[in-house]
């Protein structure tokens, strides 16, 4: 290659003959974020960013990397409106997250457009239901991000109501929506729903010694001790290969099913869209130890199935395939806790339940981190119409209980 070189009388002339060309036609770097909005069809170019950036930060939760995303549009894109937002430091990429457009959600016979952070939105049945959700973004420029794009939600019109769905409410990560735009219109009202998620602290209890029994109560402790006292010896089969996941992913399905359908409900795996993006993901994430199937067994007869999302080294309960109650008392229970100590063996931080109100949870789960739910509402008929007729109700509840 040619290498041209100028002394410095002539670069002093090109730079005065080019500098007001430059002003008009360069982006000027600046302090601040910059955000740019990507439809669907620039998703792989987009989704190859997010791979870099999601490298370079090292450490990201499951429900906001690449590969998650990547799966579910490949399942949820044909019925919700999907966006890109990326935002720019200095020109260099430091945020990223995607931003679903529903038009699933009714009142009464009114739609509700819904605007969602990450991948919800799905219609009733078929959602993947994210928890730990978040924003992929470099921790110094988060406080930033948020805001660049709380405006950036203000500003657009297509939404009636704006959705975070299971966001940490870590004190460090600012949400929820301003509660009025730049023009001080359009006011927006923010209603939130706190729930715990449960998790035992395996990190603690390898520090204490590594028996898990030790730190439960004690009716749970008597409990799993008397029922594994009753059965067979007992097989743990944690899935090294995707032969074997799948293996214990087809009978976690029927196992799920049969015990869902028998309480009258159709079972998460009643939807195609769910099972196909289930089954994606673990081909995709097993190999990369990101995902856990795991069978247990008392002689010929499985207890149950779990499958668990890894998570910055964190073991969540996704779904499950077990016995029923007449076939294996406590089978969740029992479960459940030969999957913790193999978990803790494998050197895992924390065996999280997620929510939910289910028995095994509270007894098992001895520590809880805050998930949030928030809803921010525009200034709609619909929804003042909804506010009396819940208003209505309440006094027309409080005039029954009168003697």
């Amino acid at each position: 290659m040619q290498r041209v070189t100028f002394d410095n009388n002539l670069k002093r002339e090109i730079a005065s003959e080019t500098s007001e060309s430059l002003r008009e036609v360069c982006v000027p770097v600046t302090n601040e974020i910059r955000l740019q909005s990507f439809d669907v069809n620039q998703r792989e170019a987009v989704l190859e960013i997010w791979r870099e950036l999601q490298q370079r930060l090292g450490s990201t939760s499951l429900m906001c990397s690449a590969d998650w995303t990547e799966i579910w549009l490949k399942h949820y894109q044909d019925s919700i409106t999907v966006r890109f937002v990326v935002g720019y430091k200095q020109e260099q990429v430091c945020g990223i997250c995607l931003l679903s457009e529903s038009k699933h959600h009714r009142i009464g016979p009114v739609t509700v457009r819904t605007l969602h952070l990450g991948t919800a939105g799905e219609l009733h049945g078929e959602s993947v239901c994210v928890e730990y959700n978040d924003i992929l973004c470099e921790p110094r420029y988060r406080n930033e991000f948020v805001c660049e794009l709380q405006k950036l939600i203000h500003k657009q019109g297509s939404w009636d109501q704006f959705r975070l769905d299971g966001i940490n409410t870590e004190a460090n990560k600012p949400w929820p929506l301003y509660e009025n735009n730049d023009s001080g219109s359009s006011q927006v009202t923010v209603q939130s729903r706190v729930r715990e998620s449960r998790y035992f602290d395996l990190e603690h209890c390898r520090a204490e010694g590594g028996d898990i029994l030790s730190l439960l109560g004690k009716s749970t402790r008597s409990n799993i001790r008397r029922r594994i006292k009753k059965l067979d010896e007992i097989n743990l089969e944690w899935a090294e290969t995707t032969e074997q996941a799948n293996d214990i992913f087809a009978e976690l399905i029927d196992l799920h099913q049969a015990r869902w359908k028998k309480e009258g409900e159709p079972g998460a795996f009643a939807s195609s869209r769910f099972t196909g993006f289930q089954k994606d993901l673990i081909a995709r994430l097993l190999p990369q130890q990101k995902v856990v199937l795991c069978r247990m067994k008392a002689g010929t007869q499985t207890i149950g199935c779990l499958y668990l999302l890894v998570d910055k080294n964190r073991l969540l309960d996704y779904v499950s395939g077990l016995a029923s109650f007449e076939e294996v008392p406590s089978s969740g229970l029992i479960s459940h806790y030969l999957c913790m100590n193999q978990a803790m063996q494998r050197g895992y931080d924390a065996y999280d339940f997620l929510v939910g109100e289910k028995r095994h949870k509270e007894n098992l789960g001895k520590s809880a981190n805050q998930l949030q739910w928030v809803v921010c509402e525009r200034n709609r008929t619909i929804f003042r119409l909804r506010n009396l007729a819940l208003k209505a109700k309440q006094i027309a509840k409080r005039i029954v209980r009168k003697p």
